[in-house]
């Protein structure tokens, strides 16, 4: 994806203007929780009215919700209709170039089909859609699904033996804050180089560990130099970095930012959530949340942020639609037993 497409958006605030009264996003979606899968499809935020909205499938979750503060929008189908749906597609199909999810705003799971995607298999997925009425949608799409490694702070250029990507997190261990690492790609720490140097050759780490099975995609760098201060900032426009100090999982339609070395630090939408995305080298990823923003080879690894929130690696990316592929932060501390800080 063109550098240039990215920095069109750089002047993008990290959100547009301030919420509006209403229960926040993560109080909203504890008011989803609490209905439970049959009774809503999920949250997501309406732009216009920066006011989170709460899918409904019935006039007594839809009281409930009105009483909370939040607004409430009736749907046809609940999180366990089309949840079940999404899980049939990753049970049943493994084709390169496709991604599919739940699209929270259209209540259906869509199946999105690129340009390299051969006509047998688009019938093959026209045929499983068919039976779910407009509980599922196969939409083609331009570009290619690929992986966005090429052959410090978060978004600066880090380099092993075999490959460059992007600085993600710098994060440290719950059980000892002196120990420090940096979160990144798994398909960059799944390389025959250990060893990792900033752009200008100065030594920062090695290779600790990475998890790309399973359908995740993210790794961790141990932070080796004492001559280098791991901060816990991110790049972001002009120059500037911003301060991370928490985590959280995104939001369906929140503005959120990114940087990379290669498309340097951009802003777009959260579009989807909870994606399946099969990249056109045969590599499957899950969970991922999908952002409309302009990513490059080499920016894989680099963070996704809202203000000072942690919220994804960079994993992958169609440079054709202009989305990016993010895994959720959250999930790669939690296994590595790490915080942002």
């Amino acid at each position: 994806m063109p550098s240039a497409n990215a920095r069109t958006q750089a002047e993008l605030p990290s959100h547009d203007v301030p919420v509006a009264a209403g229960p926040s996003g993560d109080a909203s979606q504890r008011i989803a929780d609490r209905l439970g899968d049959s009774h809503t499809a999920g949250i997501y935020l309406d732009r216009e009215k920066q006011r989170f909205v709460v899918t409904v499938t019935d006039s007594e979750a839809a009281a409930a919700v009105e009483e909370s503060g939040a607004i409430p929008r009736r749907v046809a189908y609940d999180s366990a209709h089309l949840d079940s749906i999404k899980q049939s597609l990753d049970a049943d199909f493994k084709i390169p170039g496709t991604m599919w999810g739940v699209d929270v705003p259209a209540n259906q799971v869509v199946v999105r089909a690129d340009s390299t995607v051969g006509e047998r298999d688009l019938a093959a997925l026209k045929k499983f859609v068919a039976p779910y009425g407009t509980a599922a949608r196969l939409v083609r799409t331009t570009g290619e699904t690929q992986r966005t490694a090429g052959a410090i702070n978060g978004g600066d250029y880090i380099a092993n033996s075999s490959v460059s990507c992007s600085y993600g997190f710098t994060v440290r261990k719950k059980s000892d804050p002196d120990y420090k690492a940096i979160l990144t790609a798994g398909h960059c720490t799944n390389t025959s180089g250990n060893d990792w140097s900033k752009s200008d050759g100065t030594y920062i780490g090695y290779t600790t560990g990475h998890n790309v099975a399973d359908g995740n995609d993210f790794g961790l760098i141990r932070a080796y130099n004492a001559n280098v201060t791991y901060y816990g900032n991110v790049e972001a426009a002009n120059g500037d970095s911003q301060d991370i100090s928490y985590s959280r999982d995104s939001k369906v339609y929140e503005t959120a930012c990114a940087s990379g070395y290669r498309s340097k630090y951009a802003c777009g939408t959260i579009i989807y959530k909870n994606q399946t995305i099969n990249y056109s080298d045969g590599m499957t990823v899950t969970g991922m949340d999908v952002a409309q923003i302009c990513r490059d080879h080499g920016d894989s690894g680099g963070p996704l942020f809202a203000d000072d929130a942690a919220l994804g690696l960079l994993s992958g990316g169609n440079d054709s639609t202009c989305q990016s592929f993010y895994q959720p932060v959250n999930e790669a501390l939690s296994w590595y037993g790490m915080e942002v800080f």
